[in-house]
């Protein structure tokens, strides 16, 4: 077992910062003898789990982690991952949450765990809204490649309340913003009446794929609630993020 743990230490050593290393740096890193670090990566190298450059004799991890790595992302199943935090974060502020995905300019609402209060948000798991007047869908706009979302955007935005911001250059420096801060707020953007605030969630490439969202009546989300709703919904997204291998 010492041998497999030892190999496992070599592995983690590995980063962005420190994609390659010379057997002595590996060595002298884990505290061993050349000799015995030299045989594990041979018999990792042997597996695939660690390539050599033949010119710098610099180890570097192998392409079988790759397989292992994609297996792995592909068993990852963000709604059974994400109900059971989202449901516990909307029985404690009393208030609908909702998980969604960007699919071009529209956003997809995956998952939705409903408030038990008489006046309550409808939408329905499967159903699309536009983007960019939802909260969602900004954060998941803010964290795409923003050249891209100019170009596929049309100058003139359609209006669906008398906030909604229809600028197109006003959207964008918004959206840079939200990227700053990591989270939105949609005021009435999208339905009269209805405030929305999401957090990005991030996968295990760092990627933002999915947004939550914590949805209410204008009149339920006071200046007194938004901050800790802010704060509670970056948090629960972090918690997501972490859950996806971010």
């Amino acid at each position: 077992m010492q041998s497999v743990d030892r190999a496992i230490q070599i592995l983690k050593l590995f980063s962005e910062d420190r994609k390659e290393m010379k057997l002595t740096e590996i060595a002298n890193e884990l505290d061993l003898n050349k000799s015995t670090v030299y045989g594990i990566l041979s018999t990792l190298k042997y597996h695939g789990l660690i390539d050599q450059d033949e010119k710098t004799q610099k180890y570097r991890l192998g392409l079988y982690l790759m397989r292992l790595g994609n297996l792995v992302a592909n068993s990852i199943d963000v709604i059974n991952i994400a109900h059971p935090i989202i449901e516990e974060v909307s029985h404690r502020l009393n208030e609908t949450v909702h998980l969604s995905k960007l699919d071009r300019l529209e956003i997809v609402y995956l998952d939705k765990v409903e408030s038990n209060q008489s006046i309550r948000i409808s939408t329905a798991i499967g159903t699309r809204k536009l983007a960019y007047c939802t909260g969602m869908g900004k954060v998941l706009l803010a964290f795409s490649d923003l050249n891209e979302v100019e170009k596929s955007l049309p100058d003139k935005l359609q209006a669906f309340t008398p906030n909604t911001v229809i600028d197109k250059k006003v959207l964008l420096e918004e959206l840079r913003n939200i990227k700053k801060i990591g989270y939105a707020i949609d005021r009435e953007e999208s339905e009269i009446g209805l405030m929305c605030i999401a957090a990005p969630i991030f996968d295990y490439n760092g990627e933002v794929k999915y947004a939550l969202s914590v949805s209410g009546p204008t009149p339920r989300i006071t200046e007194e609630r938004l901050e800790k709703i802010i704060n509670i919904a970056k948090d629960t997204a972090r918690k997501i993020s972490y859950k996806l291998g971010y």
